[in-house]
C-alpha cells in the first residue's frame, strides 16, 4: 500500500514538472515572439541596438537549439 502511494506521488511529481516546464517553453516562446516583432523605429539607436541583440540571441535559441555547440559566426556579419 505505501509503495503504491510513493509511486503515485512519483507520478504526479513527474507529471508537474513536465506541466512546469510546458509553460516555461510556452512562455519564453511568446516574449521571443514579441521580441522579434517589437518596433524599434521610434527608438533611440541604443534602444535599438538593445533589441538587435536581443534578437539576435532569440535566433541563436532558436536555430541552434539542443544540438550543442555551433557555429554562429554568420550571425556576427557586420550588419548590426
Amino acid at each position: 500500500m505505501e509503495q503504491k502511494r510513493q509511486d503515485n506521488e512519483l507520478a504526479l511529481q513527474a507529471e508537474y514538472a513536465r506541466e512546469r516546464e510546458y509553460l516555461r517553453k510556452k512562455d519564453m516562446d511568446k516574449n521571443d515572439r514579441e521580441t522579434m516583432a517589437m518596433d524599434t523605429s521610434h527608438m533611440s539607436p541604443e534602444t535599438k541596438q538593445f533589441w538587435k541583440l536581443e534578437r539576435i540571441d532569440v535566433m541563436r535559441r532558436r536555430l541552434f537549439r539542443d544540438d550543442g555547440p555551433s557555429n554562429t559566426d554568420w550571425l556576427n556579419d557586420g550588419n548590426h
